[in-house]
């Protein structure tokens, strides 16, 4: 079964790539490598160096490999980028996800599973710990971004049956 992870090369990404090769899983690896780095790639998986955003290139990974799953990590993920440029935290954290969603349902993908944020969409003053119910209130364009994907995974899901589930990280770490 082929599975498709977007920021496989990221911090985050990376070590989910490593998680599904042990299941024996084939693995398909988007990055355009402005954060990831290469040497995080696991050599087991298939790479391309490209962005989300692309929807020609995205065409083609999801024509050649069918994926059944996504794994979407990547992302613009600087919150004080977003804020000086809220166009190019756009570009990829929205549109590139609509280019995923889009290609998603056009070749029956079974489930999107998506890494959002946790502070970034609450803001500030919050509970701790944060129940699921907390109503959101995103200080940042990438916060806002991150929410606004969220609620297109709803719509995707509600318009055309995608399976869908929303990671909320708080603070990851580690190497």
């Amino acid at each position: 079964m082929n599975v498709l992870v977007t920021g496989g090369a990221g911090f985050i990404g990376s070590h989910v790539v490593d998680g599904l090769l042990k299941e024996g899983l084939s693995l398909i690896v988007v990055d355009n490598l402005s954060t990831g780095k290469i040497e995080n790639l696991n050599p087991n998986a298939l790479f391309y160096q490209q962005s989300i955003e692309d929807e020609e290139m995205m065409e083609r990974v999801f024509m050649l490999h069918k994926p059944a799953y996504i794994f979407h990590l990547a992302a613009q993920s600087s919150v004080s980028v977003s804020v000086r440029n809220p166009v190019e935290d756009a570009k990829t954290n929205i549109l590139g996800t609509l280019v995923l969603l889009q290609k998603s349902v056009k070749y029956g993908v079974k489930k999107f599973i998506f890494s959002s944020t946790g502070g970034a969409i609450y803001g500030d003053n919050v509970k701790i710990p944060t129940p699921e119910t907390e109503i959101p209130n995103p200080i940042s364009p990438y916060g806002i971004a991150k929410l606004s994907v969220e609620k297109y995974l709803d719509f995707f899901s509600k318009e055309y049956g995608l399976e869908y589930v929303s990671l909320r990280y708080s603070n990851v770490y580690g190497p």
